[in-house]
């Protein structure tokens, strides 16, 4: 029985270190400029003579968080989600209107996906970038990393609980019949301004 309970406590431990809001979350990891070349979807340009230069931020309207933004051409929620297995580990650019704002440290959100009732949660690594509740209601162009991380039965409860927890929420674990596959972008830089 202590063997179950110290297994669980485990489990949930890598469960929360994958989606909350700690300070052990690991920040994306940075691409070498070159690596960005070739796996930014949709970019414009790269080194011309094969040196290594940094991507260069697009110009655009709104307030720049971490790298602001350097992918040309956005993707759709639906079609990301759709493709999550070809783009897992890519760079892309999504954008949508922000429908939650993580209200402890700022270091997600949630914007709203092309389909109705579709999401989709961008992370970033506590303290680096730091979104404000009051970007709730804008309109967001984000830049990341995709990240696809299938969940247990076990760890789809949890990660409901804590998310739920986080926006003070109530959350029955019963109600969780069948373990989730998330997709989030893991974010670099975005752009927020006000909705048109």
């Amino acid at each position: 029985m202590k063997h179950n309970t110290l297994l669980y406590l485990l489990f949930l431990a890598t469960v929360l270190a994958l989606t909350s809001c700690g300070k052990k979350d690991e920040a994306p990891a940075e691409e070498a400029p070159e690596e960005a070349a070739q796996t930014t979807q949709g970019a414009t340009g790269g080194a011309e003579d094969g040196a290594a230069t940094a991507p260069t931020p697009l110009e655009m309207d709104g307030e720049k968080y971490g790298n602001g933004v350097t992918v040309a051409e956005a993707m759709t929620v639906s079609e990301l989600v759709a493709r999550a297995n070809e783009f897992d580990g890519q760079r892309v650019r999504v954008e949508g209107e922000v429908l939650e704002v993580c209200k402890k440290k700022g270091c997600w959100m949630n914007i709203a996906g092309d389909q109705p009732g579709s999401k989709l949660r961008i992370k970033v690594q506590d303290d680096v970038i730091v979104f404000p509740t009051t970007a709730e209601g804008k309109y967001a162009v984000v830049e990341g990393l995709v990240k696809k991380m299938p969940l247990s039965l076990d760890e789809t409860r949890s990660y409901l609980a804590h998310e739920a927890e986080e926006q003070g929420r109530e959350f029955d674990p019963a109600s969780v019949t069948e373990a989730i596959t998330v997709i989030r972008v893991d974010g670099l830089g975005a752009m927020i301004r006000d909705a048109k």
